[in-house]
C-alpha cells in the first residue's frame, strides 16, 4: 500500500468517525485510524512534500510552526502520518475552494483573529469583559492610551 493510499484511508476513516452517531462505533473507527497511523515510524519530509504538493522547506516550516507534527525523538525529522492526513485533508478542501474569494477572505480574517488572540493581554482582556470587569473609556483614559501608543512608536523608530 502506497503512502498516498494510507493517507487517503486515514482521511476516509476520520470522515466516517466524524459522521458516526454511535459513540462506540466512533471510538472504534478512531482506534483503527490511530493504529493505521502508528504502523509507520513517520514519513520522510520529502515524501510528505510529495503527498501535499509543497516544497520540503514548506514542510519543515510547517513542522516548526506546529501545523504538522514531527515524530518525537527521531532523526532525521519525520512527519507523523496522522498529522499528515489531517493536513492533507485541509489542503484538499482549500484547493477545492481555491477560487472562492469570500472563503479566502474569511480564512484570512480567522487567522488574523487567532493571531490577535496570541498578543499579550488580549485573552485576559476578553476574560475580564466576560466577567464584567470593565473600565469605562473616559476622555482621560483615551488620551493616556494614545500617549502610550505614541511612545511605543517613537521607541521602535529609533531602534
Amino acid at each position: 500500500m502506497s503512502l498516498a493510499e494510507v493517507v487517503d484511508d486515514l482521511i476516509t476513516l476520520q470522515q466516517l468517525a466524524d459522521h458516526e452517531d454511535d459513540p462506540d462505533r466512533r471510538r472504534s473507527l478512531d482506534a483503527v485510524r490511530d493504529r493505521l497511523a502508528a504502523r509507520d515510524g513517520g514519513v520522510k519530509v520529502s515524501d510528505s512534500a510529495r503527498v501535499l504538493g509543497f516544497s520540503q522547506p514548506t514542510i519543515r516550516s510547517w513542522i516548526e510552526a506546529g501545523v504538522l507534527d514531527a515524530v518525537p525523538g527521531v532523526t532525521p525529522v519525520r512527519v507523523d502520518v496522522g498529522s499528515l492526513a489531517t493536513v492533507k485533508h485541509a489542503v484538499d478542501l482549500l484547493r477545492e475552494h481555491a477560487d472562492d474569494r469570500r472563503l479566502l477572505a474569511d480564512v484570512m480574517r480567522l487567522l488574523r483573529d487567532r493571531a490577535a488572540l496570541e498578543v499579550e493581554g488580549v485573552r485576559e482582556g476578553f476574560d475580564d469583559l466576560a466577567a464584567g470587569r470593565v473600565v469605562p473609556l473616559t476622555d482621560d483614559l483615551l488620551e493616556e492610551i494614545a500617549a502610550t501608543k505614541g511612545k511605543k512608536r517613537s521607541r521602535s523608530k529609533s531602534s
